[in-house]
């Protein structure tokens, strides 16, 4: 679920009155109308009003005088007052994507693992017996990126099938891809072997190529 940032509403009532102010709605040592009628004007009670001119003569955008009443202080400070609030709406924002991006990460990588669990089972079911997986990154400056399965005869080198492969780009698992299906740098292998050796194997493969000594492809 997409979660959005919420400014309270005193703080947007600031904003607001500070954007009259630098429009010249409200030019410089103007008297503002009294709590009740500017919080008539914005729907809101006199209380979220206070909060609102309290947080303006913090920032020297407006001067409190008790018992006479508001007045416009600085253009220049009404100015300052909105770039601050610019930036940090900015930050706030780009927190909240990056929260809102790992929030789907995390329900990506469950569905990720739920459909490898799957296949593990339908796997093990179909060969009748358990059925070790192993995974695998494709390492930085790998020969095979950009390769497909059958092109680099993965089967016939490393004598390992490939049941799924785990894109880096798109975070999306491609169950059993055949032998069109391309091979990059940082995409992840979910792989049977034969032995306890085929990590190894694999591995080995990935980085090296083929050696001399298996220079011919299985059949």
């Amino acid at each position: 679920m997409t979660e959005r940032t919420q400014l309270p509403r005193y703080i947007k009532i600031a904003q607001d009155i500070c954007g009259k102010i630098l429009t010249g709605e409200f030019p410089e040592g103007t008297l503002l109308k009294g709590r009740s009628i500017l919080g008539s004007m914005y729907n809101v009670s006199p209380e979220t009003i206070r909060k609102a001119l309290n947080l303006l003569e913090k920032e020297k955008v407006v001067e409190i005088k008790r018992g006479v009443g508001v007045y416009v202080d600085s253009v220049l400070h009404a100015q300052q007052f909105a770039e601050s609030w610019k930036s940090k709406t900015l930050i706030s924002n780009k927190y909240t994507e990056l929260k809102n991006l790992l929030a789907e990460k995390k329900e990506l990588d469950n569905k990720i693992d739920e459909a490898i669990k799957d296949m593990k089972d339908s796997f093990s079911y179909q060969t009748h017996e358990a059925v070790h997986f192993s995974e695998v990154e494709i390492p930085q400056d790998s020969w095979i990126d950009g390769k497909t399965i059958g092109e680099v005869y993965f089967w016939n080198y490393t004598e390992a099938t490939i049941v799924a492969i785990i894109s880096k780009e798109t975070g999306r698992a491609q169950q059993s891809p055949g032998p069109d299906f391309p091979l990059h740098v940082g995409d992840k292998l979910l792989f049977v072997g034969k032995d306890d050796l085929s990590f190894d194997r694999v591995l080995s493969f990935l980085v090296y190529g083929v050696l001399e000594e298996n220079a011919e492809p299985q059949e």
